[in-house]
């Protein structure tokens, strides 16, 4: 309620009217989805030895694609935009100032708000043109991030053990003898478009974790691929795949 009441108080002077400040200072909601995947002794091997063989690395991706293991029933995290700045802060590999003011200027923009009453719509109606304006990466980046943080101490109970600055995975994680490899993916496309982005994730995830498995043999190394898509100013999807060696 505090966190609403600063918010409330904040956007008027940036001169937005009473119903966009109410809309703004909405809770986020997070609707989760989670899978697992247990890699069998065949799989853990083509795994070790796909990072320098593409052959194997193909055969690898094939075998994960057959199995088609599907997502669980949806859950909904709700979580105040105040709560979640602080979750880019602390899980962000980039220092980003509004990431959430970002998106939600690109999904306004996106909408035709700014388009001109009497004027063609240019660049309004170009869906499928790959020219189009982009939203903001790093601000698209730092949020799947955060909510990837957000996630996984929901989830699993966890805390940070580091955040690796442009290197692999995007965060580790650890509750008591189960380390989290975190790989964060964020999208504005669709709920399908953030499942293939993740299914391109699974190889590499599934390499690093099997070999970190061998060097770690006395903590259940778990690998984490959470990617979101931002559907909306405050509608997320989040999908989870945890792959198990």
């Amino acid at each position: 309620m505090k966190g609403k009441l600063q918010c409330l108080k904040k956007y008027p002077k940036m001169g937005y009217s009473g119903e966009a400040i109410q809309y703004f200072c909405m809770n986020i909601a997070i609707s989760f989805r989670q899978r697992q995947i247990q890699l069998s002794p065949l799989e853990q091997s083509l795994a070790q030895t796909a990072a320098s063989r593409k052959l194997l690395k193909d055969q690898f991706r094939a075998q994960l694609v057959n199995r088609a293991i599907a997502y669980s029933a949806a859950q909904t995290l709700t979580v105040a935009p105040d709560a979640l700045k602080l979750m880019v802060r602390k899980y962000s590999e980039q220092l980003v100032y509004q990431p959430l003011e970002e998106m939600r200027f690109w999904f306004t923009y996106s909408n035709g708000v700014f388009l001109e009453p009497g004027y063609p719509p240019l660049y309004y109606s170009r869906k499928s043109s790959s020219q189009s304006v982009s939203p903001n990466k790093s601000a698209i980046a730092s949020i799947g991030e955060g909510v990837a943080g957000l996630v996984a101490q929901q989830l699993y109970r966890a805390r940070k053990l580091a955040r690796p600055i442009h290197d692999y995975p995007d965060l580790v994680m650890a509750n008591r003898q189960t380390i989290y490899l975190i790989e964060a993916k964020a999208t504005t496309g669709s709920g399908t478009d953030i499942q293939h982005i993740i299914d391109e994730e699974l190889s590499r995830m599934s390499v690093y974790t099997s070999g970190c498995a061998n060097l770690a043999s006395q903590n259940q190394i778990v690998g984490v691929v959470i990617g979101t898509a931002l559907t909306n100013i405050n509608v997320y999807e989040t999908f989870v795949t945890e792959v198990w060696v």
